[in-house]
């Protein structure tokens, strides 16, 4: 009998069936930056037909806004002459970050631990995707509900 070099956590076939976040994961990132008001942050989610946008100062992603948080915010009306104007800054909420070979699964486990419906595939501070909860739905769909 061969021994093998290394030990699997779970069978081939188990591996086959948590594809790797960089399969489902959408590529097109439409960012904005920490400065920008809240309107122009909704504004630019409904011109690119996404739900969450990924704050970046610089090369770095400092957070992420969603799209319901920026509605109920800006559902309260315009602010009182003379107050500041919320910008994406006062918004972005921190969103756990996967590495390229994380599975699916950890993205799930991720979303569930930060209640956030979201989570970003980065290679060290490089943005590369997001995977949404929607994302998650697809694939799982796709893998005919096995699961």
């Amino acid at each position: 009998m061969t021994r093998r070099p290394f030990r699997l956590d779970a069978p081939p076939e188990a591996l086959d069936d948590d594809p790797p976040v960089t399969e489902l994961m959408t590529h097109r990132i439409v960012a904005i930056v920490p400065e920008a008001d809240l309107a122009v942050a909704l504004r630019l989610m409904d011109a690119h037909g996404v739900r969450h946008l990924p704050v970046l100062d610089g090369e770095r992603c400092v957070g992420l806004v969603l799209e319901t948080d920026v509605a109920r915010l800006l559902a309260g009306g315009r602010p009182e002459p003379g107050v500041p104007r919320l910008r994406v800054a006062d918004v972005c909420r921190t969103a756990p970050a996967l590495e390229p070979a994380a599975r699916r699964s950890a993205a799930a486990r991720s979303m569930h631990a930060g209640g956030i419906d979201a989570v970003l595939v980065t290679d060290g501070d490089r943005l590369l995707g997001i995977v949404t909860a929607t994302d998650l739905i697809r694939s799982l769909a796709a893998d005919g509900g096995n699961r």
